[in-house]
């Protein structure tokens, strides 16, 4: 009778489709609100032995929640269902990872969330943030 139970369970779990949190990043549309434009500078540039790991905005725009690592070459995120958990829990609302490090991941049209152009410079100053933030179309 376990066995029964066993195999049945296990059917179960095989026969259903699994809920995957491989692709943490957001894609779409996405509008950065002024205080999460702020916010996203402040977590590019981090202080010292704070180097940004990753970035999650909810998905209307209007807050956001980061992580720092203390060492910039041993720096591991948490599993993707933890953080996304957390930024709900902080913010009240739906989140997905929007940058990772000082690349943007999130995909638009005009952002492959990968390469020199998702790329942010920690040296850039807040305008050319903003100015390339407009440019993949995350600000008005």
């Amino acid at each position: 009778m376990k066995k029964f139970k066993y195999l049945l369970i296990l059917s179960i779990l095989i026969s259903y489709p699994q809920i995957s949190f491989a692709n943490k990043y957001g894609k779409g549309e996405l509008k950065l609100s002024p205080m999460v434009v702020d916010y996203f500078i402040y977590y590019i540039r981090g202080k010292q032995f704070e180097y940004p790991s990753i970035f999650y905005v909810t998905l209307d725009g209007t807050d956001a929640v980061y992580w720092y690592c203390s060492e910039r070459n041993n720096c591991r995120s948490g599993s993707a269902s933890q953080e996304r958990s957390r930024c709900m829990a902080v913010t009240g609302r739906e989140c997905a990872a929007f940058a990772r490090e000082r690349i943007i991941k999130w995909k638009t049209d005009l952002n492959p969330g990968k390469g020199k152009i998702s790329k942010i410079n920690s040296k850039w100053s807040d305008q050319e943030i903003i100015s390339h933030l407009t440019k993949l179309g995350f600000v008005d």
